[in-house]
């Protein structure tokens, strides 16, 4: 299991990939969270199938190669779904920690979440630093690929 992230625009940015495997994810939520850099914030509600009077064997079954044009209330589905996962914060305090290292939905990590828990990285002493994985050469990396996203468009989770 791993999280594989890919910036939104990737023209101009260099390695559009960035992967954290399960052994990594924690260390590096741990570090963020201990900087700051993580928000609490509560998710943007997920549809819910029957709000759409649909089953999932219903979407699965429009979604299969050779299937007739979508039904409205599949395609009405999968537009809250896209909405929700592409949904921030009016004022983003940080990367919310729901969108990195729970499923892989897609999350939009958008550029001003990123720009927030840059923010809050760039006012910690280095002493906040000791003990975690921000004492880590991938750190360093991680970091990097978090200034990249944000200037072009915000990455997402998958």
């Amino acid at each position: 299991m791993g999280w594989d992230m890919t910036i939104e625009q990737p023209d101009g940015a260099g390695d559009p990939d960035y992967r954290f495997n399960a052994w990594s994810m924690g260390p590096a939520k741990a570090a963020m969270d201990r900087l700051g850099m993580l928000s609490h914030d509560h998710e943007a509600p997920w549809p819910r199938l029957e709000d759409f009077g649909l089953t999932m064997a219903e979407v699965y079954a429009a979604q299969r190669p050779g299937a007739p044009e979508w039904p409205e209330p599949v395609r009405a589905y999968l537009a809250a779904q896209a909405a929700a996962v592409e949904w921030q914060a009016e004022q983003p305090t940080g990367i919310p920690e729901y969108k990195i290292g729970h499923g892989n939905d897609g999350w939009l990590v958008t550029p001003a979440e990123i720009r927030a828990a840059l923010i809050a990285l760039e006012g910690q002493p280095e002493s906040a630093k000791a003990g975690t994985m921000a004492e880590d050469s991938r750190w360093d990396e991680w970091i990097d690929y978090l200034r990249r996203a944000e200037a072009h468009g915000g990455f997402r989770v998958e």
